[in-house]
């Protein structure tokens, strides 16, 4: 069996394509206004008061999740990680959950996390969100839009620490 030239070319080129896309450096581009948080409490800093304007101006790490999903356990101590690394340079990072305060505030504790988290128990951020899982992580540009990356959350968020800074 034969294969012509230019579906050998094109069969190449996407496979080419698909082995290098991991290696593309973070690529953040403007995305929608990141949609309002629906919060009736907090800890950590956050409040009922809480809104997602509040963080306009500073590259923000807003992620969904619970501390029972075992998923999010996965993730969260990443997310402190970045937190505690890149809070000095700028980063801000809000949460929201619908778990249980009390717990929540337990086991923040005792992981010695100090983000802030918000409670949704009505589930319309999530909603808004378009939440199809948990955790749902998104970055967010000073000018309060979403960010799509490639690449690391890390670097994305390098990136756009270092794109805030410039005039």
């Amino acid at each position: 069996m034969r294969i012509p030239f230019t579906k050998l070319f094109a069969l190449v080129l996407c496979l080419a394509f698909l082995l290098t896309a991991g290696d593309v450096d973070a690529a953040n581009t403007r995305g929608g206004k990141a949609p309002e948080i629906a919060i009736t409490d907090g800890i950590n800093g956050v409040t009922a008061k809480t809104k997602i304007g509040d963080y306009k101006g500073s590259v923000t790490l807003f992620v969904q999740w619970l501390v029972i999903c075992p998923h999010c356990a996965k993730v969260m101590p990443e997310i402190s990680r970045l937190h505690k690394k890149y809070a000095s340079k700028g980063l801000k990072v809000l949460t929201v959950t619908h778990g249980k305060k009390d717990y929540t505030r337990k086991q923040m504790a005792a992981k010695k996390w100090t983000f802030g988290v918000g409670f949704d128990w009505t589930g319309v951020t999530a909603k808004r969100y378009g939440m199809k899982r948990m955790p749902g992580v998104w970055l967010i540009g000073t000018d309060g839009h979403l960010r799509s990356y490639r690449g690391t959350l890390e670097k994305a968020i390098v990136d756009e620490l270092n794109a805030s800074k410039k005039p």
